[in-house]
C-alpha cells in the first residue's frame, strides 16, 4: 500500500511537531476502528449497533499523539499531561494523567457493585464476567487469573481468559521495536481499552498487528471492536510544541464550574501578606466581642494559608470558650453517623440564616456535612458559591475535587486539586490527595510508562489545565 495518503494526512498537523533531530524518531500509523454491538433482549440503550472511526496516530518516545477529525489529543508521559486540541479553533485544554487511571479506579469499584447488586436480585447473568470489566477498563480487579489460551484460526490466533474470548490477532503484522511496540500497547490502554494481560502481550510482541479484534461484555450486550492498522511511518517527527495554539477561552455562558476552575489557573499564590491582615481582621472582630467572627475568620485564614489557629491570649481564649455558637458547630462538625450529620446540617443552616447566606466558612461547612450524606451535587454548589467569593480559599478545591470524583468527574476533580495545591502546595489538607496518586503509580504503573517525569513522582502535579465541559479523558470505554 502507497506511504502517500497516510503522508498527507500527517501534514496535516505537522506543524504540531517539531524536528527529530538527534532524538528518536517516532512511528506514524493510521488506524480504521469498526464497532459492532449485539444488544441484550429487553435492555434499553441508545448505543448504535454500528460505527466506525478514523485516526491518525503517531507513536513518540515520551508522547503519544491521537487524531480524529479536528480534535487531536496528546499523551504527554513526561509531564503527565493531556492536551485534547481543537485544531479548527487553534485551542487546547490540559488534563492531567492521572485523572484516566483514578476514573477507571472507581469506575471498576463501581461496576463491581452493580454486579453484586444483580447477583442479589437474581438476574446475575446481566452482569459481566470480572474478566470483561477488566478488558472495558484494563486495570486488574486483584483476582488471580491464569494465563492467557491461545486457539490457532485461519490467519489469527484467538486469545481467550477463563474461557471467554478477548483478542482475535491476526498474524501479519510490521516489526517493529520493543519500546514502539510497548508504546503500540500504550495506545491501546488509554482509548479503547484491553485486558492488562492483552496489553502485556501486545508490548511484548515486537510487532504492530496488521489486524485484530477486541472483544467486551457489557449489561446492555456484547461489543466487538476491530482496529486495522495501515501506512507505517517509521520516520515521524520525534517530538511537539502546543505553541502554535492557545489555552481555550472562556466563553461567556460558561457554567459556574468552568468559570471557577479557569479563574482558579490564572490566581497567583497568596502573598505574604494574606495571613496578617487575616490575622488583624480577626484582632478587630475580638475587640469589638464577636467571638464567633474572629473564629470564622481564623478558620478563612487556615483554609487559605495554612495558618493555624494559635497565639490567643487568655482573654481570647476565654471568649471562645464561653461562645455558644462555637461549640454548636464543632461538635457538629464531628457528628459521625447519619442522624448527627443530619442534626449538625440543621445546626449550621441556622447559623448561616443568622450570619449570612454568604459567610464562606460557614458555606463550606454546611457543604461538608451534605458531602458526608451523600448529597454531591448540593455539596459542589456550596463549594462553588465559596470559590467564587472567595477563589483563594485553596483548601476548599481540595473539597470541590472530592465531590466531582464522587460523581466520576475524574478530569475535573484533578483540576480543582491541582488548583489548590499550586496555591498552597503545603497545605496539609491536600495530603490524600498526594497519597492517592502514589497510590496510582504504585498500583497502576503501565499508565505512567513511556517518559521520565520532571518530578520525583511522590510530588503532586501543580500544573493547572483548563476545560470548558465535563469530560471523562481521552478515552472511548465501552
Amino acid at each position: 500500500m502507497s506511504l502517500l495518503p497516510v503522508l498527507r494526512r500527517a501534514s496535516a498537523v505537522a506543524f504540531l511537531f517539531l524536528g527529530a533531530g538527534a532524538a528518536q524518531a517516532s512511528v506514524a500509523l493510521h488506524l480504521a476502528v469498526s464497532t459492532e454491538r449485539e444488544h441484550t433482549p429487553g435492555v434499553s440503550t441508545s448505543l448504535p449497533a454500528r460505527e466506525t472511526q478514523d485516526s491518525d496516530v503517531v507513536l513518540g518516545e515520551q508522547f503519544i499523539s491521537i487524531r480524529e477529525g479536528q480534535s487531536l489529543t496528546v499523551l504527554d508521559f513526561a509531564t503527565r499531561r493531556r492536551h485534547v486540541v481543537d485544531t479548527a479553533a487553534g485551542t487546547y485544554v490540559s488534563y492531567s494523567l492521572f485523572d484516566a487511571v483514578g476514573f477507571r479506579a472507581i469506575e471498576l469499584r463501581h461496576r463491581q457493585g452493580i454486579a453484586g447488586i444483580l447477583k442479589a436480585g437474581g438476574v446475575a447473568q446481566h452482569a459481566p464476567p470480572p474478566v470483561y470489566e477488566e478488558q472495558a477498563l484494563s486495570v486488574p480487579d486483584g483476582q488471580r487469573r491464569g494465563p492467557l489460551q491461545p486457539q490457532v484460526q485461519e490467519g489469527t490466533v484467538l486469545w481467550s481468559l477463563e474461557q471467554q474470548p478477548l483478542l482475535n490477532l491476526a498474524i501479519a503484522g510490521s516489526p517493529v521495536s520493543d519500546d514502539v511496540a510497548r508504546t503500540f500497547a500504550q495506545y491501546v490502554r488509554y482509548t479503547w481499552g484491553a485486558h492488562p494481560l492483552v496489553l502485556k502481550m501486545l508490548a511484548g510482541g515486537k510487532r504492530i498487528p496488521a489486524d485484530f479484534t477486541l472483544h467486551y461484555q457489557e449489561v446492555a450486550g456484547s461489543v466487538t471492536r476491530r482496529l486495522r492498522v495501515s501506512g507505517l511511518n517509521m520516520d515521524a517527527p520525534a517530538t511537539y510544541s502546543l505553541a502554535a495554539y492557545r489555552p481555550r477561552p472562556l466563553t461567556a455562558d460558561a457554567p459556574a464550574l468552568e468559570r471557577v476552575l479557569a479563574q482558579a489557573a490564572l490566581l497567583p499564590p497568596l502573598g505574604s501578606q494574606a495571613h496578617p491582615a487575616l490575622r488583624a481582621e480577626a484582632e478587630k472582630q475580638f475587640a469589638a466581642e464577636k467571638p464567633f467572627d474572629a473564629f470564622l475568620t481564623m478558620l478563612e485564614d487556615h483554609f487559605s494559608t495554612g495558618a493555624l489557629v494559635e497565639k490567643l491570649s487568655r482573654q481570647q481564649q476565654l471568649a471562645m470558650q464561653a461562645c455558644q455558637p462555637i461549640h454548636d458547630l464543632t461538635r457538629g462538625l464531628l457528628a459521625k453517623d447519619k442522624e448527627g450529620i443530619a442534626d449538625a446540617l440543621v445546626t449550621v443552616q441556622g447559623l448561616r440564616q443568622q450570619h449570612g447566606q454568604e459567610q464562606p466558612v460557614l458555606a463550606l461547612f454546611e457543604g461538608n456535612l451534605r458531602a458526608k450524606l451523600g448529597q454531591w451535587p448540593q455539596a459542589t454548589a456550596l463549594y462553588l458559591q465559596v470559590l467564587q467569593a472567595k477563589p483563594h480559599m485553596a483548601a476548599v478545591y481540595q473539597d470541590l475535587g472530592d465531590a466531582l470524583y464522587a460523581q466520576f468527574d475524574a478530569p475535573n476533580a484533578w483540576r480543582s486539586w491541582d488548583a489548590g495545591r499550586a496555591m498552597a502546595p503545603g497545605l496539609r489538607q491536600f495530603r490524600k490527595i498526594n497519597d492517592l496518586e502514589r497510590d496510582l503509580l504504585r498500583n497502576y504503573p503501565d499508565f505512567f510508562a513511556g517518559g521520565t517525569p520532571l518530578a520525583p513522582a511522590d510530588q503532586p502535579s501543580t500544573s493547572r489545565p483548563a476545560s470548558r465541559t465535563k469530560t471523562v479523558g481521552s478515552t472511548n470505554l465501552p
